[in-house]
C-alpha cells in the first residue's frame, strides 16, 4: 500500500450507475494504494441508481435521487470542490481499472506547473493521442513513465480538474450537451486552452476502460453518442472546432470506434 500524501487537496468522484461490481474495482483500486486513507483526499461515489453498498474503504456515497449523468455528476463535483477548497477535482468512471500509484500519478501534473487546467490519465481507448505507450494485459501491471504529454483535449474517462481555472471558466456546458455529456469535454479543453492554460495526459497513470458499460445500462448507442458530440460542437463552435482541437476532417465518421492517424491534423508521437 502506498499510503504517501498526493499534497494538493483534492476530491475524488465516481460516477456510478448500476454494476456495483465495476464501481467495487474503482473502490479497491484506490483502497490499494491507501488513497483512501491520505488526509488531501476526499473519495465520493455519486451513486445514481441509489442502491450501492461500499464495500471497504473511508469513502462517502452521495445519492442525488435522480441520475446525474456524468456531465452533471462531474459539474456537481467541481462544484463541490470549490465550495470545500479543494484545489484538485477529480472524476472517474466506474468501468475502468487503475494503475498502482494512480491518483498521485494523475495530479502530480498540478505540483510541477501552475497553467495546467485539465489532466488525463492514459489508457487503451479510444483517442489515439490519449494511448498508453504500451498497453499491458491489465492496469495492475502498467509500468508508468515519467512523461507528460501537452494534448488538445482530454477525455473525460479518468480526468483531473484544476478547480479554481475550471470554476472560473464556467465548467462543463450542460446546456449544449443536455444528454450524457459526450462532447462536453472537447468543448472545455477548447476555452480552456482560449484562455491560455494547458490540458496534458500523463504517462504516470494508466486506466484500462471496459467501454459501454454505462450506455449498455441506459440503452444509449454509438451513434446516439456521436450525434451529441456533433449536434453540440457544430451548434456552439460552427465547422471549425475539429481544428481548434487538432482534429481533421475525416474525424467522426459515421459508425466510428476508435480514432485513427487520418482524424488528426497532425498523427500524434511519442
Amino acid at each position: 500500500m502506498n499510503s504517501s500524501s498526493t499534497g494538493a487537496s483534492t476530491l475524488v468522484v465516481i460516477p456510478a450507475f448500476g454494476l456495483p461490481e465495476l464501481t467495487d474495482a474503482v473502490v479497491n483500486d484506490l483502497c490499494r494504494d491507501g488513497s483512501d486513507l491520505d488526509p488531501a483526499v476526499r473519495i465520493v461515489v455519486v451513486d445514481n441508481a441509489g442502491d450501492y453498498v461500499l464495500p471497504q474503504g473511508h469513502i462517502s456515497v452521495y445519492r442525488p435521487g435522480r441520475n446525474l449523468r456524468w456531465i452533471d455528476a462531474a459539474n456537481w463535483a467541481l462544484e463541490t470542490s470549490s465550495r470545500e477548497g479543494h484545489s484538485v477535482c477529480v472524476v472517474l468512471n466506474n468501468d475502468i481499472r487503475l494503475s498502482p500509484g494512480f491518483l498521485n500519478g494523475l495530479i502530480a501534473p498540478f505540483r510541477e506547473a501552475d497553467d495546467i487546467a485539465l489532466a488525463s490519465a492514459c489508457y487503451d481507448d479510444f483517442w489515439l493521442h490519449q494511448r498508453a505507450h504500451a498497453i499491458p494485459t491489465t492496469a495492475a501491471e502498467y509500468v508508468s513513465r515519467d512523461v507528460v504529454r501537452d494534448v488538445d483535449f482530454c477525455d473525460g474517462t479518468a480526468i483531473a480538474f484544476a478547480v479554481p481555472s475550471v470554476v472560473a471558466l464556467g465548467g462543463l456546458d450542460e446546456v449544449t450537451f443536455p444528454g450524457h455529456g459526450y462532447g462536453a469535454d472537447i468543448d472545455l479543453a477548447i476555452r480552456v486552452r482560449a484562455a491560455g492554460l494547458r490540458c496534458v495526459v500523463t504517462e504516470n497513470a494508466y486506466v484500462s476502460h471496459l467501454r459501454r458499460q454505462t450506455m449498455n445500462q441506459k440503452h444509449q448507442t454509438s451513434e446516439g453518442n456521436r450525434a451529441e458530440i456533433l449536434d453540440g460542437l457544430n451548434a456552439k463552435w460552427g465547422d471549425g472546432w475539429r481544428a481548434k482541437v487538432g482534429l481533421a476532417a475525416e474525424s467522426f465518421p459515421a459508425h466510428n470506434t476508435g480514432s485513427g492517424a487520418s482524424w488528426y491534423l497532425t498523427p500524434p508521437t511519442w
